[in-house]
């Protein structure tokens, strides 16, 4: 009885001066991790931007989508950008960025973090360049003009050119492909395609009320 007492309190020391180590290690590394973030954030953010874009600072918002808007070198405000989020992805949350112009037509929609799952999820997450055989052997200054693009995510281009005075819905327009409203989800990837599409519904919402964009209909 002795013998299991001491493995016990043992054990609960263990634990407790390895639980002590990991809160020490998670708070002194909690700064840099969040600037790391908020670079890479902002780093896909500037894909979803004006090339003139100059200047870009947060604005003041209310609830839980920030709200960010571009300027060129005269100062003028060009197009805006929007992060919001929604925690019903496959393994949990996922965070999009929305770039969009004055008017409140989508420049672009770009999942900015997320933990799908790779090759199921992750295809309706990811935008990724495949490189040819060819492309191996182009100029720099080919590589560099396609490094400036935005690589293709059929679905996440779905949003592209329509406007954030509604909500998404899943199917096909009235023209038989997506647009008005309509986008199409990845197969086999439903939750996740769902969980990107509630998030720019969330970012389309609070748009309406930030910016007062007028409400449309497919």
């Amino acid at each position: 009885m002795k013998e299991i007492l001491k493995l016990t309190l043992a054990l609960a020391f263990i634990c407790a001066v390895a639980g002590a180590a990991l809160a020490f290690v998670s708070q002194k590394t909690a700064a840099p991790r969040e600037k790391a973030r908020i670079a890479q954030r902002d780093a896909k953010m500037k894909l979803l931007l004006p090339a003139e874009t100059n200047q870009v600072s947060e604005l003041p918002s209310e609830g839980e989508v920030a709200f960010y808007e571009a300027r060129n070198a005269a100062g003028e405000v060009i197009a805006y950008c929007a992060e919001g989020s929604d925690p019903n992805g496959f393994s949990g949350e996922i965070k999009v960025l929305v770039g969009f112009n004055l008017d409140g037509t989508i420049r672009g929609v770009l999942v900015s973090e997320n933990s799908e799952t790779p090759g199921v999820g992750s295809r309706a997450c990811n935008r990724e360049t495949t490189k040819s055989f060819w492309s191996l052997f182009a100029s720099q200054k080919e590589e560099d003009t396609q490094a400036s693009q935005l690589p293709p995510n059929a679905y996440l281009d779905s949003f592209n050119g329509q406007h954030l005075g509604g909500e998404f819905q899943f199917g096909q327009s009235s023209q038989g492909t997506a647009g008005n409203g309509v986008v199409t989800p990845v197969s086999g990837a439903t939750v996740s395609s769902t969980a990107i599409r509630n998030a720019v519904n969330r970012v389309s919402a609070a748009a309406r009320q930030q910016f007062h964009f007028a409400a449309t209909q497919e």
